[in-house]
């Protein structure tokens, strides 16, 4: 599809359902609020009255009255809410479709966080949506739930819990969040279409028959209605979500989403009974307060930590270096494609000082990394447009990237041999760059000294967030909204691999190898790298590739300065 019309799309879709979800949701707020402020005039005689209301708005009065249905009958125009309803969720399906279905999953999956395929994850996402409705409308069609209202409750909250959970440790944060307010919103629609209106329908006929009006109806499509407004402030929540990667991002995403839909729900509770019951809804109020300061503190990252520390939180773009238009390599065998990095490539081996060593002998390794085999497809990426245009043609995911036969992104490091051996210890003045360029981590692979600074760039114009995944250092997750914004990190201790994700765009990843001393090196675009001013001895090497996994050598430096080990990774598959 022509990136233009994809955008207007979704652009046109997006404001669909936001104008009749307003309307929806604000038709269900007014007439939960109408209910709670009916009074009884003991003077009507109108035949089924319950109580009325008077407001006043744009310059006169407003008298309503509620009738029950039975006793009174049919006014001859009759207005229905049901349309807002149905807008917002076949709005809301294309729009979930446009987004995460589109692109073979490019935004519904994430590597890090399972390894289902398309269809597996498309068959989770649908069924979340769909098999939920059948759950929740046969709970409470049963007869536990008309008996026992409050095991129907539980129930309901227990299986929010389990479809949090799994949805959040089976797709991306992002996707996993839309899918649980998809979910809610089914209900709130099903609830609508299948059981409020259908019952409504059957008590009007009655009374226009002049025949007994079941009113088991109307307590059960009442139900129906009071569920929805507990939905809503969680569902709204959701929608607002993925413009905060704090949230859907985090490590435990499904506790803040369900902390959240408490909070949320505790709120509700509070306006729905506050005039009936003005104490104990002012206690759930601050229950409810009380989950949103939890969760905030709970999702809060500390900057001291010993870990690692911040050395510039945010440079203004005005002060960033000009960074060039991307460029694209033309097509590798795997039919991917690699934005170009001339300025990290072989960083790693380019920061040995030149007096590094102290040892009287030196060598430098260097060698060529080559492919044999089929070589991996990437998985075609659905850009957004700020991303796409700033590459030549198709884009593909680039875990593997091969040019004429050689292996790019190995990481070449020293993992045995230099124990008692005298070299520099001190670490490089100059920074790493982790970029983020047409929605990719440039580069892939990197490797970093313990204590080095290393500088995260944003030089897409659309937000970014840059996410760990890590187990010796501290966790972070901070936005990059800006283009051309600089964020730095200093890393205290060794880690291999610390990886570093975007929630936003969950195909973004790159891998930062924090090493303790200064011989390693990261295969170039052709293959080669190099690890420089290495002191005579015996060392195991080892050289490893994301996907491809790891090929460990042993070499004797003794004799030649410039020594020569050329790896093969071969695909069996």
């Amino acid at each position: 599809m022509n990136q233009d019309l994809y955008d207007w799309l979704l652009l046109l879709f997006r404001w669909l359902h936001i104008v009749t979800a307003v309307s929806w949701i604000g038709t269900s707020v007014f007439f939960m609020w109408l209910d709670r402020s009916f009074e009884k005039n003991e003077s009507s005689t109108r035949a089924g009255h319950i109580g009325e209301a008077w407001m006043v708005h744009g310059g006169g009065f407003y008298h309503v009255e509620k009738l029950m249905m039975g006793p009174t009958k049919v006014p001859r125009n009759l207005h229905w809410f049901k349309w807002e309803a149905y807008w917002t969720w076949m709005s809301g399906i294309v729009l979930v479709g446009l987004v995460y279905y589109a692109g073979n999953g490019t935004y519904l999956l994430d590597e890090t966080i399972s390894d289902v395929n398309f269809y597996q994850g498309l068959g989770i996402a649908l069924a979340s949506v769909f098999v939920s409705w059948f759950f929740y409308d046969q709970l409470w069609e049963s007869s536990l739930t008309k008996s026992s209202p409050r095991a129907g409750h539980l129930l309901t909250v227990v299986w929010f819990v389990g479809v949090t959970y799994f949805l959040c440790h089976t797709l991306s944060g992002r996707a996993a969040y839309i899918h649980v307010g998809a979910m809610l919103g089914t209900w709130m629609v099903g609830n609508v279409l299948m059981r409020i209106i259908p019952r409504q329908v059957k008590m009007v006929e009655a009374s226009k028959k002049g025949e007994p009006v079941n009113q088991e109806w109307g307590k059960n499509a009442k139900n129906r209605s009071t569920h929805n407004t507990y939905f809503t402030l969680p569902v709204i929540f959701i929608m607002v979500s993925n413009h905060f990667p704090s949230t859907y991002g985090h490590e435990n995403n499904w506790l803040v989403l369900i902390m959240i839909t408490m909070a949320g729900a505790c709120i509700r509770e509070y306006f729905v009974t506050r005039l009936s019951k003005p104490w104990t809804a002012f206690q759930i109020l601050l229950f409810g307060i009380a989950l949103i300061i939890g969760t905030i503190s709970y999702t809060k990252t500390s900057d001291e930590d010993d870990n690692f520390e911040p050395v510039v939180h945010e440079h203004s773009h005005k002060h960033a270096p000009t960074t060039p238009k991307v460029e694209t390599t033309k097509p590798f065998e795997s039919e991917g494609q690699e934005v170009t990095d001339s300025k990290n490539e072989q960083n790693s081996a380019s920061q040995i000082p030149v007096a590094a060593i102290l040892e009287s002998k030196q060598h430098n390794l260097k060698g060529v990394i080559t492919f044999e085999g089929k070589i991996p497809k990437g998985k075609k990426l659905q850009l957004p447009k700020a991303c796409s245009k700033q590459h030549k043609g198709q884009v593909f995911s680039n875990e593997v990237i091969v040019n004429n036969g050689k292996l790019k992104n190995v990481l070449v490091r020293i993992t045995k041999g230099l124990e008692g051996k005298k070299y520099d210890s001190s670490i490089p003045e100059a920074a790493v760059e982790v970029d983020q360029k047409g929605c990719l981590y440039v580069p892939r692979v990197t490797g970093v000294r313990v204590g080095q600074e290393v500088v995260f760039i944003n030089s897409d114009p659309i937000f970014h967030n840059v996410k760990s995944v890590t187990k010796n250092n501290k966790r972070f997750n901070f936005g990059m909204p800006k283009k051309g914004q600089r964020n730095s990190l200093v890393f205290k201790k060794p880690e291999i691999f610390l990886k570093t994700k975007c929630s936003v765009h969950p195909w973004m990843g790159a891998y930062l190898a924090i090493v303790e001393h200064p011989f390693f090196s990261v295969s170039s675009v052709n293959g080669e790298y190099e690890i420089k001013n290495l002191p005579s001895g015996q060392y195991t090497i080892e050289f490893w590739h994301e996907v491809f996994g790891t090929i460990t050598k042993e070499i004797d430096l003794t004799k030649d300065e410039v020594s020569l080990m050329n790896v093969t990774f071969k695909n069996e598959g």
